[in-house]
């Protein structure tokens, strides 16, 4: 098997189990937005961007607004072509117009040969794309992992660091330098980043960005979306214009 094609249309709320597929994926969403979560990392995938997860990589999906979407399952001679670790990527137009002709039904007279070109020429053109800073590393340490949990769940949580750490075991310092090693950012850089990764379902179903600002955990509008233009290179309006307007499944 070189490729298979699958249609993802999911309703908002929709979860995954943890789960393993022998084969590698790269998902295309087209509205919406999946959040793929690893033992190490969490992974927004939103319309523009391609998600690219090699085989045999655990992993669990929620699905925050109504998801539509195609994931392309590759076979292991196929797998191989593209990166060894998973990765987010900006889809231009080439790459877009690589993918439709993908999911297109293959006619008989087109040949093994002929998919299989077309796949390394996208895993050349993936090879050369930016990488998105649409990933929050997760720590490995299970006490730190609690509070990363916490805070992934109540991005407006209003407890220090020093409460944190307390209800999980941990001294401040612990906790600072386990965040710090393994996910490569301080707790607080970590924590503001977590806010935003959180908000992006909010931002891409249009709901005000005050409110969903305030609902971060951000004391102002102004604050929060300095925040996210410094991590996304655009305001959240910008955001939600570039990647289209989300329509809420029941």
């Amino acid at each position: 098997m070189l490729l298979t094609i699958r249609t993802i249309d999911h309703p908002r709320q929709h979860r995954t189990p943890w789960h393993v597929h022998e084969s590698g994926q790269l998902y295309w969403v087209k509205q919406g937005i999946m959040i793929v979560e690893t033992s190490q990392a969490q992974w927004a995938v939103t319309p523009g961007t391609l998600g690219w997860f090699p085989a045999n990589l655990c992993h669990r999906a929620h699905f925050p607004v109504a998801l539509q979407a195609s994931g392309l399952y590759l076979g292991p001679s196929t797998s191989d072509l593209f990166p060894p670790v998973a990765g987010l990527y900006g889809a231009d137009s080439f790459v877009q117009a690589l993918l439709e002709r993908l999911c297109r039904p293959i006619r008989p007279s087109m040949s093994d040969r002929y998919q299989k070109n077309l796949l390394t020429v996208l895993a050349e053109e993936v090879a050369f794309l930016p990488s998105l800073p649409l990933q929050l590393m997760l720590p490995l340490d299970r006490r730190a992992r609690n509070v990363a949990d916490h805070l992934l769940a109540y991005p407006d949580c209003a407890l220090s660091q020093s409460q944190l750490a307390q209800q999980w075991g941990l001294s401040v310092r612990t906790l600072s330098r386990l965040f710090q090693e393994q996910t490569g950012l301080s707790f607080s850089r970590w924590r503001q980043q977590a806010k935003l990764v959180k908000s992006l379902s909010q931002v891409l179903a249009g709901v005000p960005v005050s409110q969903v600002a305030y609902g971060s955990g951000y004391n102002n509008v102004s604050a929060y979306i300095a925040a996210f233009r410094e991590r996304f290179g655009m305001t959240p309006r910008q955001f939600r214009n570039k990647v289209g307007q989300i329509f809420f499944k029941s």
